[in-house]
């Protein structure tokens, strides 16, 4: 996923690439937020709940489900599609990805309702 992040323009990095690779999930969101990084994850439950408590984020993605890399990769360039579609930016946003392909964009965390 990084090479075709880099190929669409995006700067990119795998934990694996930056020793990270066994990381704990709670130990990895200080790198990730430290360093401005718009995270690809298929793992949703332990990342929006470790999301739902910053403010400021550069955005989370979400691949599922997790799946042979041929599939991760078209998913993902599903993804690189909507993020491109929506202006680049996904501060403060959830991106998920299902399945068939259908991409969905939503603020993340949640705003309270009045």
């Amino acid at each position: 996923m990084v090479g075709l992040a880099h190929q669409n323009g995006h700067d990119a990095s795998h934990v694996g690439h930056l020793g990270l690779g066994r990381t704990p999930d709670h130990l990895l969101m200080p790198v990730i937020i430290g360093g401005d990084y718009s995270f690809v994850t298929n793992n949703r439950r332990d990342f929006l709940r470790l999301y739902r408590s910053v403010n400021l984020h550069a955005g989370l993605l979400i691949i599922l489900p997790a799946a042979v890399r041929a599939e991760q990769l078209t998913l993902f360039g599903r993804a690189i599609d909507a993020i491109a579609a929506h202006g680049g930016d996904l501060t403060c946003e959830l991106l998920e990805v299902d399945a068939t392909g259908a991409v969905s964009i939503s603020p993340f965390p949640p705003m309270p309702q009045p």
